[in-house]
């Protein structure tokens, strides 16, 4: 907090201060007057979260200076400092809002009492303001959206200084998605109610669209810009991160912000995680109509898949293949935070540059989640193993299984052990030690490396590593038998 000392007594401001920082060290910002002239001057300047006034000092006295910084800075707290002979000099303020009393000589027990109970005050008052301030900024934006739009707004707040922010998360389950911004909601909560202090407010509040929205109300909204970068704990490594943010002077601005940050919010999906993006910078932005398309057939593309509507996002696909427009756009790009977002939002890895790897990924990964909603998949499972049992001496990765039965291999991977209980590679693995032991048995005269290689292992030392880990002694020693 930043606090003032009034006294035109140096001894009483040096002790008052050296006691505060004593009960609070390297917490407050603390300044001192020596009269009521000067403390009017400072508080016209500055902003004070608390003050502590002399009654008695020259050129304006303690009681006259505080009538007069009342107006200017009505949400200060004031103490006045007095002796026991001054006391009836004190009823005065009472009539001007007074409730704090410090008698001389000062007394710490004393000091550190007052400040408990002014600092609890503060932040009833404080808790107080936030609220109103939110109501309004909510209430205002709901009507808004209700009235069709920003010329129905009324105008709830005088001009000043204010900043919006819209915070956007992107991952891969919407029942996650809205645990996360429960989460995120008091995680920035918490931050803002330690960082915001004096006369900023804030508004904390879900917009109709169920995006975050945090409006701030005066000139600390700066500190907020490296918030996400500094809190990623509060998200897990399958969710992506991004805030908008722009400046106004009044709520119409504000609103008409909101819109503006909405309509281009798919843009996000070009840049890094957790980033905070101005909206004066995305809209500076080359080609940001195009970038704006590309990214908004691509979210509704993937809002298709999410939800299950696989007919709708085969004719979202088939558009995008046919649309030079969008191919042009893709070619100007960053595709890494692209394919980035894409590998969390489709659990699947997005690795082609190009903008035909993207349309085939979308293609393969829309083909498995068809034949899964249609026909099961334990048939192509059983189809699966029935072809590594018959083909285990030829290639059988997974990603050579994908190819021959056109599903992406990170489907087959998921899909294989969801109903097996095994990972692919240890069926492959298990099949092949099988066939190798069947080998040694009934033809003898066979050598390691023969066997190895007719179970489909190039490497004889990677065939007996595994052989051994798989029945727990060497391959020459099964051979001697």
């Amino acid at each position: 907090m930043n606090i003032l000392i009034t006294d035109d007594e140096r001894l009483v401001r040096i002790s008052l201060l050296s006691m505060l920082e004593e009960l609070y060290p390297g917490v407050h910002h603390i300044s001192q007057a020596r009269d009521g002239e000067e403390m009017i001057h400072m508080v016209e300047k500055d902003f004070y979260d608390m003050v502590f006034v002399d009654i008695n000092m020259p050129k304006i006295n303690g009681l006259d200076a505080l009538e007069i910084c009342r107006g200017k800075s009505p949400e200060t707290q004031w103490c006045i400092l007095t002796g026991y002979a001054e006391f009836e000099y004190a009823k005065r303020s009472i009539r001007l809002g007074v409730k704090e009393y410090l008698l001389k000589p000062l007394d710490i027990d004393q000091l550190k009492e007052l400040m408990e109970n002014m600092i609890k005050e503060k932040l009833r008052k404080l808790q107080n303001l936030n609220q109103i301030f939110e109501n309004s900024v909510s209430q205002a934006f709901a009507l808004a959206d209700m009235a069709g739009g920003i010329k129905q707004m009324q105008p709830v707040q005088k001009d000043g200084v204010y900043s919006i922010y819209v915070f956007f998360l992107d991952t891969d389950e919407n029942k996650k998605r809205q645990e996360l911004y429960a989460k995120l909601y008091e995680n920035l909560s918490s931050y803002l109610k330690k960082n915001i202090e004096g006369r900023d407010r804030y508004a904390l509040f879900f917009l109709q669209t169920s995006e975050l929205c945090l409006i701030v109300e005066g000139k600390k909204y700066m500190r907020l810009h490296s918030y996400l970068r500094h809190h990623t704990d509060v998200f897990d490594m399958n969710t992506r991160v991004a805030a908008v943010w722009a400046a106004a002077k009044d709520f119409k601005e504000l609103y008409m912000n909101k819109q503006i940050i909405l309509a281009l919010s798919g843009v996000r999906i070009l840049e890094e995680n957790y980033k905070t993006i101005s909206l004066q910078e995305l809209n500076e932005q080359k080609d940001l109509m195009e970038k704006r398309f590309l990214c908004e057939k691509i979210e509704m593309l993937t809002a298709s898949y999410m939800t299950g509507n696989y007919g709708l996002a085969n004719e979202l696909l088939q558009e995008m293949e046919h649309e030079d427009g969008l191919k042009k756009s893709f070619e100007k790009i960053d595709s890494h935070p692209l394919r980035a977002y894409l590998s969390v939002i489709w659990k699947s890895s997005f690795e082609g540059e190009e903008y035909t790897d993207l349309l085939g990924q979308f293609q393969k990964l829309l083909q498995n989640a068809m034949w899964e909603h249609n026909s099961g998949n334990q048939d192509i499972i059983q189809q699966i193993k029935e072809y590594v049992t018959s083909n285990y001496m030829n290639d059988v990765t997974i990603a050579e299984m994908g190819n021959r039965f056109d599903i992406s291999p990170s489907y087959i991977s998921r899909i294989f052990r969801q109903k097996t209980g095994e990972k692919y590679i240890d069926f492959v693995t298990a099949v092949r030690m099988k066939k190798a032991m069947e080998l040694f048995r009934n033809t003898p005269s066979l050598s390691v490396k023969e066997v190895a290689e007719r179970v489909g292992y190039i490497s004889e030392k990677h065939f007996s590593k595994t052989f051994k880990k798989h029945f727990d002694c060497l391959p020459s020693q099964v051979a001697k038998e």
